[in-house]
């Protein structure tokens, strides 16, 4: 009857809620496992602050051993917000540049941004904030020239980006999230209330809304972060987006660039007038090269420029780090798909007792922890790597934010002066170099480091890679510089635009999507659930320990994704292996905290 396949169909789309709308794992799990979790000791579930954290540039991170004064850092909470999952063997600067990129750079790009706008608003009302100019500029037209305006407008919010991205988090009543790290919310001096804080990590675990991973190759090598985060994906079935995994080398690049865009902007605007935009050159073109020859003449000029002036040095340690970034992805795989646990490292031996009775407890065994590490957690780790292309987009953006702010001032000034023509291209342009060009060219790069043959990288050989990458660097500016050029119709203009969207979209996993279908996966809710929901695992030793701190529970993605960083979630597989524990029905009462319906 229609009635009965009704209500099959509500008992189906119930069934397809999973266990999101509870909190996560608690229902499925025994009393005994959910009392391995509970805070013993109230008064030492403590966490810090970012702000702590990051102080004096990260000294925390100087070395692993600890104080009274590291512990007086911390303070008792209820809820902890991050989890910092990291390896002592990791160099400190390396890691207080990943956090500062993490926790800043959304607000340092909003600030940049705001800055630009007030600068050019004071400008529209007549009072705008006199910067220096180096020269007039100027673009050949079809049969004039058109005035471009070159200046200094982009260095106030390019420095404005720079000093909230290192002191963000020291803004005065700006609101701070707690953080769990290990040297400081664990007492390393006082040996009592060291162990109660060790053996109620569980407590920290589940008192914790994410997990961030503080990656560098040799995490994974590590006992301690391979069980955590293992147990984790275990534990918390049906939730995506559990972890953020941070490569630390991601955001040391992405500063890179946004140094080396800004010192390639600074030379524009100085050699700028001289060269490729004096009114000389204009001139010459007008009179000497045929209007159909225009663009084609300067997409020609600029690619050179850029070739021999800017990318030629650059394009050969970018093409280092192409190389270590697909390598390091390659060892990220490998490392788990061959993990054993008699090969993981770990400092203290009764530290690998305590955590083999701890697999006995919570997968059957150690060779059961084994398989889950090499095939569900490699296939989640390696499915998320294909989804997010070989590097996040986002971070692209950041390293060209000095494009935008030196072309919107541009386009401003075109505005002002009611060249239209000239305003809509300039702004196009802006669009093409800080989300297009750049993104390609180093995505082509890591595809190719990936996939050329070792005979290639020694010998005379080994200069044809980087040298094609600072050329296809150049070519994709030039191209898109070259195309402000009035000359060019619009309808040719538009079409170049789309073109390189569709490839920047492909080559950021856009083209996986296509192959394989887009997996529709349950969005989680960051921080806003309820701590009680967070069920996670022990955890290592502190301090002197090489152990992962690990946390979490209700995590979402990397924050904006201009911090792409380099985040990734986890998504939880709902087949479970055969050594798990069973998961509990569908049908079970869903908590209205958790109350969003998520497909599978």
């Amino acid at each position: 009857s229609t009635s009965g396949a009704v209500r099959q169909l509500i008992s189906a789309a119930q069934s397809s809620v999973s266990v999101r709308m509870r909190p996560h794992g608690e229902s499925q799990r025994s009393p005994e496992f959910l009392g391995e979790l509970a805070v013993m000791h109230p008064e030492l579930l403590r966490a810090t602050t970012m702000r702590m954290v990051l102080r004096r540039f990260g000294s925390i991170f100087r070395h692993s051993s600890g104080a009274a004064s590291t512990f007086e850092m911390s303070k008792p909470v209820e809820v902890i917000a991050k989890f910092l999952s990291h390896s002592w063997r990791t160099p400190g600067w390396l890691k207080t540049i990943a956090l500062m990129y993490h926790e800043n750079v959304f607000r340092a790009t909003v600030s940049a941004f705001a800055t630009a706008i007030c600068l050019h608003g004071l400008e529209f009302a007549g009072a705008g904030v006199p910067m220096p100019l180096v020269g007039p500029s100027y673009l050949a037209g079809e049969t004039t020239m058109h005035q471009l305006r070159l200046d200094t407008h982009f260095v106030p919010p390019c420095l404005v980006f720079i000093l909230v991205l290192i002191f963000g988090q020291e803004v005065p009543g700006l609101a701070q999230s707690t953080c769990f790290l290990d040297k400081c919310c664990i007492h390393q001096t006082d040996q009592e209330k060291k162990m109660q804080g060790i053996q109620q990590l569980g407590g920290f675990l589940r008192s914790s809304h994410r997990m961030v991973i503080l990656w560098q190759p040799e995490y994974f090598t590590r006992l301690w972060c391979v069980y955590e985060l293992a147990a984790f994906h275990y534990i918390n079935l049906g939730v995506s987006g559990l972890v953020d995994l941070l490569p630390l080398k991601l955001p040391v690049l992405a500063l890179s660039l946004f140094c080396f865009h800004f010192a390639a902007t600074a030379a524009t605007v100085v050699l700028g007038p001289t060269l490729a935009f004096s009114e000389m050159h204009a001139t010459w073109i007008l009179e000497n090269v045929p209007v159909v020859l225009h663009v084609p003449w300067m997409f020609m000029t600029l690619s050179s420029m850029f070739f021999f002036a800017v990318y030629t040095i650059p394009g050969f340690l970018l093409w280092k780090f192409c190389q270590s970034h697909m390598e390091d992805r390659k060892m990220l795989l490998k490392q788990l798909q061959e993990f054993r646990m008699d090969l993981a490292e770990c400092q203290v031996e009764s530290d690998r007792e305590f955590i083999e009775s701890k697999l006995k407890t919570w997968f059957g065994g150690v060779e059961e922890f084994e398989l889950i590490v090499r095939d569900e957690l490699a296939e989640l780790v390696a499915q998320r790597m294909q989804d997010r292309g070989p590097i996040p987009w986002t971070l692209m953006f950041t390293g060209s934010l000095s494009h935008v702010f030196f072309l919107a001032s541009a386009a401003v000034d075109a505005v002002i002066r009611s060249d239209w023509h000239l305003a809509v291209r300039v702004g196009l342009a802006c669009i093409g170099l800080s989300c297009f060009t750049d993104a390609i060219a180093l995505s082509a790069g890591l595809t190719l480091a990936d996939k050329i043959p070792g005979r290639w990288q020694v010998g005379v050989r080994s200069f044809i890679a980087p040298m094609s990458l600072a050329l296809l660097f150049s070519l994709l500016n030039g191209l898109v510089l070259a195309t402000m050029n009035p000359a060019l119709p619009l309808w040719i203009d538009i079409p170049i635009y789309l073109v390189l969207g569709m490839l920047t979209w492909l080559m950021f996993g856009g083209w996986h999507r296509l192959r394989h279908g887009r997996t529709l996966r349950p969005s989680g809710k960051s921080e806003e659930h309820s701590p009680a929901s967070t069920v996670a695992h022990p955890a290592p030793g502190v301090g002197d320990r090489q152990g992962l701190k690990s946390d979490v529970g209700a995590m979402g993605t990397f924050k904006p994704d201009i911090q792409g960083d380099a985040s990734f979630g986890v998504q939880k597989k709902v087949e479970s292996h055969e050594s798990r524990v069973a998961v509990a029905s569908h049908n079970e009462e869903s908590d209205d905290e958790f109350g969003e319906v998520v497909s599978n």
